[in-house]
């Protein structure tokens, strides 16, 4: 299995457990990882987003990116490929 990095700039692509390295050429450090795909941000709500994993552990500030002000940006994420 080989990992690369990929170039994504839609959050539809984004998968549950990605771990966001950089967007629009910024480190992300430590890296975002995906805790949700691209879906309603509370059960019923007409409101998508990606929600991510707090990177401080217990911390109370959620983490929700919103196709409106991320897509068209470029966030870049290793996937592993069997090869």
């Amino acid at each position: 299995m080989s990992t690369e990095t990929l170039t994504i700039t839609r959050l539809a692509d984004l998968r549950a457990g990605d771990r966001i390295l950089s967007w629009d050429g910024r480190p992300c450090n430590p890296p975002r990882v995906v805790q949700s795909e691209l879906g309603p941000i509370e059960p019923g709500s007409p409101v998508h987003g990606v929600r991510l994993e707090n990177p401080t552990p217990g911390g109370l500030v959620e983490y929700v990116l919103y196709p409106s002000q991320m897509d068209g940006r470029r966030l870049e994420v290793p996937r592993a490929f069997n090869r």
